[in-house]
């Protein structure tokens, strides 16, 4: 059997050749796709730690209304040392939430090139998508324009538990009357 296949191999170089080249792509691709994955479960595992004790939407919500100007709920009224911390927490959710997507909508040997979109509405019409890629001055934008920042910052705390869960997810404003989403496109 095997003295047959070398026979084949030495008889039909070229063919042989660019069988074995395309047979290196599929398991390098299945290689690289499966370590990608594994390596965003242990992100998740550690993001799960760091939400509970360093970047937790609920402490940072308690903390921020007392640097604030009163009766207020945007980005721009802030005070500069909790704006800060409000950019801090933007940043991390939006390298964390790509990571979890990749994770909880992906498998092991197969890749997901979907999105995560933030998306404001009202009733039925999409005020405003913010994409991940782009998201810090446009969650900014969103906050300072409906007055949101509290309820932004809880979304974006309880939306990576949403995302693992595969689970729709949205927050009501009462004041505005819109609400905010999410989906993974």
């Amino acid at each position: 059997m095997l003295e047959s296949i070398i026979e084949w191999y030495a008889n039909n170089l070229l063919l042989a050749s660019l069988a074995s080249f395309v047979m290196y792509m599929i398991l390098y691709r299945s290689y690289k796709t499966a370590r990608i994955y594994v390596a965003a479960q242990s992100y998740v595992k550690k993001s799960k730690k760091l939400r509970k004790k360093k970047y937790n939407g609920i402490l940072l919500v308690e903390n921020i209304q007392k640097k604030r100007k009163k009766n207020t709920n945007s980005f721009q009224k802030l005070k500069r040392r909790a704006k800060n911390q409000v950019r801090k927490y933007f940043n991390y959710k939006l390298e964390e939430l790509p990571v979890i997507r990749k994770y909880s909508y992906g498998k092991l040997l197969k890749r997901n090139n979907k999105r995560i979109v933030i998306i404001i509405r009202n009733e039925k019409k999409i005020l405003k998508k913010i994409y991940m890629a782009k998201g810090l001055k446009h969650l900014i934008d969103a906050t300072n324009k409906y007055e949101c920042l509290n309820e932004m910052i809880l979304f974006l705390h309880n939306l990576p538990d949403a995302l693992l869960e595969k689970q729709d997810y949205d927050i009501y404003l009462n004041e505005q009357e819109v609400l905010i989403g999410y989906d993974v496109k």
